[in-house]
């Protein structure tokens, strides 16, 4: 199903043992393929001051009634995972690091390995047997992929403050976005067209995205402002289901797959 990311954030999330660990407070997602990778959880009410990051493939079956996020690791395992510093860019050797005390396999240069690989109830946090990247890459490329300090994961919370720009001027800024809790891949940009339109938001399909300046706060489309302004307008009292999204695939002929 598709979710708007700021309803979920907030969502209290509670671990393995039925403790209530703190909070959902934002997403990160893959700059590739607009997947997201980690769920920032503010553990601020049990240890101040401190947020740490989980795999999706960690959620469990979620309470959406109560807004509930039970989640498949201990309190003391979230407790002792690597502490990361959210005032510097996420980068790959963290993310490695991170892998490795939670024994998940990981995304990078593989393929997309999913972390359902070695899902479990209480997944180990001893030391690793396996590669942290695919062993058929060379030797260099694994090494450099570890050891890697760029960033490759980006914060929507900071994505919902991008600018957006079509071939032929600025449409806009974007809101929030959309994601599907099935293969946590956010589909769709929810924009305010601001005083281009005045009183519309319009959805944009992340497979119209051609490229993003990631220093300049921007998103830019392969769409013209024509084919936005005569987009079908966001209505948040309509669902955003399959026949939404047909009509959005016929306006702007872009597949709702990336």
């Amino acid at each position: 199903m598709l979710r708007r990311a700021k309803e979920l954030l907030g969502y209290t999330i509670e671990a393995s043992d039925n403790e209530n660990i703190g909070s959902l407070h934002d997403f990160y997602f893959d700059v590739e393929d607009w997947e997201i990778r980690y769920a920032v959880i503010d553990i601020n009410a049990w240890f101040f001051g401190r947020r740490v990051l989980l795999a999706p493939d960690t959620f469990q079956k979620p309470d959406w009634e109560t807004k509930v996020q039970p989640v498949n690791l201990t309190r003391a395992q979230i407790k002792d995972s690597p502490p990361v510093d959210f005032d510097k860019p996420i980068s790959r050797q963290y993310e490695a690091d991170l892998h490795q005390y939670y024994n998940w396999p990981t995304y990078w240069g593989g393929g997309g390995i999913p972390y359902t690989a070695v899902a479990s109830a209480t997944p180990p946090v001893a030391s690793v047997d396996r590669p942290l990247v695919d062993d058929r890459l060379p030797t260099e490329v694994v090494e450099g992929l570890e050891q890697s300090e760029e960033t490759y994961i980006k914060s929507i919370r900071e994505l919902t403050n991008y600018g957006l720009a079509a071939t032929d001027g600025s449409i806009g800024h974007i809101t929030d976005c959309f994601i599907d809790d099935e293969n946590w891949t956010i589909r769709y940009l929810l924009i305010d067209t601001g005083h281009w339109l005045p009183g519309q938001q319009v959805l944009i399909p992340v497979a119209a995205v051609d490229n993003a300046d990631w220093a300049g706060a921007s998103i830019h489309v392969k769409l013209s402002q024509a084919q936005v302004k005569q987009s079908p307008p966001y209505d948040p009292n309509r669902a955003l289901d399959q026949t939404t999204e047909g009509e959005l695939q016929a306006h702007y002929g872009t597949p709702i797959d990336r």
